[in-house]
């Protein structure tokens, strides 16, 4: 400070000076303030990322899943399907072939009740 400061002089420019010191420590404290909460907010991110990551892992696996299922239940419907055609077709042939060794004694009968 100047000698030939006024008292006002020098009290407003020791105010100035304190308010400028206590103006960049607050500046100071609502940096680190914010650089640990923006510190936390990535941690944050991080660990929604990878629980999202997980969470499309276990989405992607459960489709997988579900079409494995899908593709097992048509294989198994097309079993189904070619199983009880086969079913009636051996039962169609095994009634045809009963009714072919059935109707010949029923013509047999049938001639003698014409003699």
């Amino acid at each position: 400070m100047r000698k030939d400061m006024s008292i006002e002089e020098q009290i407003r420019t020791i105010a100035r000076s304190e308010l400028e010191n206590q103006f960049a420590e607050l500046e100071k404290l609502l940096k680190n303030y914010y650089k640990d909460e923006n510190s936390k907010l990535r941690l944050q991110v991080d660990d929604l990322t990878r629980m999202l990551e997980d969470v499309k892992a276990s989405n992607e696996d459960l489709v997988s899943r579900i079409e494995k299922l899908e593709e097992d239940l048509g294989n198994r419907f097309g079993l189904i399907v070619k199983l009880r055609k086969y079913t009636l077709d051996q039962l169609m042939s095994e009634y045809k072939r009963l009714t072919g060794n059935m109707r010949p004694e029923k013509k047999e009968i049938d001639e003698n009740t014409e003699i």
